[in-house]
């Protein structure tokens, strides 16, 4: 994927998950989900900018929404669910994450997962260990778990009130409706409960035609809500290709240029050419 590096320098993400992307640190074998991009390319909406292949047809990456003020954060997605789930807030909590799967898989901090550590300027080893000890591996204990305390990514809550991000939905609830207003309905895992919402955006409805709802916005020049209405399910890809093409006009964004690029490219080199999402 020739555009990734420069995706992710222009996204700022964090230099240790560029050094994890790069094998500058090895992850070790049986964190068996952070596998590289080079490896397949699967079907996934714009928005979502992958950062790892996974297993079962999965990505690790970063949501990335262009034409308003949503927060980049980190994400997963499986094909098979058919949602994007916020899984860390920050590339500390990612690492946490990884640190903490390390242990729980070897059982004990061992000098693998130390050097691993080390190596990122991760010094929070002997928390995480402890948290294991006391916890295991429960998302709901979580705000004991360090830089999990001030702030928890929506996959692992049931309450909104415990929230303090700008993720739409969790498995268990959704977001407030002004939040709402700017999601894709990839980030909606449990889509029955939009329909408790009043005035839902054109792209959240079943009903919708999404391409001739994107072709309207395209033509008002409402930038916002082509680009929601082309990351929503139903689109075949060749379509998202060619709509890509239009935003990269209209848009006249670098950035936006690169992933749009990225997108299309992935997907011309793939196995899913008459494919959909």
């Amino acid at each position: 994927m020739e555009y990734i590096d420069e995706i992710i320098t222009r996204l700022n993400i964090d230099s240790r998950i560029q050094k994890l992307m790069n094998k500058e640190v090895k992850i070790p074998a049986y964190l068996d989900d952070f596998n590289s991009l080079s490896d397949y390319w699967y079907p996934h909406p714009p928005c979502l900018i992958p950062l790892f292949l996974g297993f079962g047809a999965s990505y690790k990456g970063v949501i990335n929404h262009f034409f308003c003020n949503r927060k980049n954060t980190y994400v997963e997605y499986f094909l098979e669910h058919g949602h994007i789930s916020e899984i860390a807030i920050n590339a500390d909590q990612f690492i946490t994450l990884m640190v903490l799967r390390m242990i729980i898989t070897k059982d004990e901090l061992t000098e693998e997962i130390i050097s691993f550590c080390k190596q990122l300027d991760y010094k929070e080893y002997e928390e995480v260990e402890q948290f294991v000890f006391d916890y295991g591996d429960d998302p709901e204990e979580f705000n004991n778990l360090v830089f999990f305390e001030q702030s928890r990514p929506f996959k692992y809550l049931k309450s909104l009130n415990d929230y303090n991000g700008d993720f739409p939905s969790s498995i268990y609830i959704l977001n407030n409706s002004e939040i709402i207003q700017k999601s894709s309905v990839f980030e909606i895992a449990v889509t029955e409960k939009l329909s408790e919402l009043q005035d839902l955006p054109p792209w959240l409805k079943n009903n919708t035609d999404k391409k001739a709802l994107f072709n309207e916005y395209i033509s008002n020049n409402q930038l916002k809500e082509a680009w929601f209405s082309l990351n929503a399910k139903g689109w075949l890809l060749k379509d998202v290709a060619d709509a890509l093409e239009k935003l990269k006009v209209q848009a006249k964004d670098d950035l936006f240029n690169l992933v749009a690029d990225n997108w299309i490219n992935g997907w011309r080199r793939s196995t899913f050419l008459n494919g959909n999402y």
